[in-house]
């Protein structure tokens, strides 16, 4: 009798392996979907300006209060904001995150702080003389830049989401410092 209890239970065993890995094999694990995050800008004014460049160091998403880093996009990663510009815009990546309803995202930058002499920050204005200007993001170093919006992730479906730098009204000179608002938009796409 024990020797049939051990199969039986040896048995159930390897079949509840068998559907966990089967399971895990077929995608997104239950109560996930992913979310498709572009970026994109409008045209800055400044006739001067070549290249406005951020360097993403990580994304993150807030969950019931607490920031999650998205282990999907892999930082740094530097773009320069005037490509963007136009119609053209960038994907992120592809970031799998809970189901359920958002309203902002946050961008961990390689910024300079306000008064730090940070000697190549990772975010800049690069001008027609080839001279370049770091941007400062106020307490962007703790906080990271906003990205501030309501989306839906689906579960087992797709958010499509672009982060809308409008360099116009994000950079602004302050103290003879160039400085990013502390916050950018967020449009569902779909």
């Amino acid at each position: 009798m024990k020797k049939l209890l051990l199969t039986a239970l040896l048995s159930l065993g390897i079949l509840l392996a068998v559907v966990i890995v089967s399971w895990a094999g077929c995608g997104q694990a239950p109560g996930t979907g992913t979310l498709k995050l572009y970026l994109c800008d409008a045209p800055i004014d400044a006739e001067n300006a070549t290249g406005v460049y951020i360097t993403i160091n990580e994304i993150q998403y807030n969950l019931n209060d607490q920031w999650i880093t998205c282990a999907e996009f892999v930082g740094p990663q530097t773009y320069d904001l005037l490509e963007l510009t136009g119609g053209n815009f960038i994907l992120l990546g592809e970031l799998t995150l809970p189901a359920g309803n958002y309203t902002q995202i946050r961008f961990m930058l390689d910024i300079a702080e306000t008064g730090s002499h940070k000697v190549n920050p990772g975010c800049y204005i690069e001008f027609a003389d080839n001279s370049t200007e770091p941007l400062f993001v106020p307490s962007g170093g703790e906080t990271g830049y906003k990205a501030i919006g309501q989306f839906e992730v689906p579960d087992g479906g797709t958010a499509e989401v672009t982060a809308d730098f409008d360099v116009r009204e994000a950079v602004v000179v302050a103290d003879s410092h160039y400085i990013l608002k502390p916050t950018i938009k967020l449009i569902v796409n779909s």
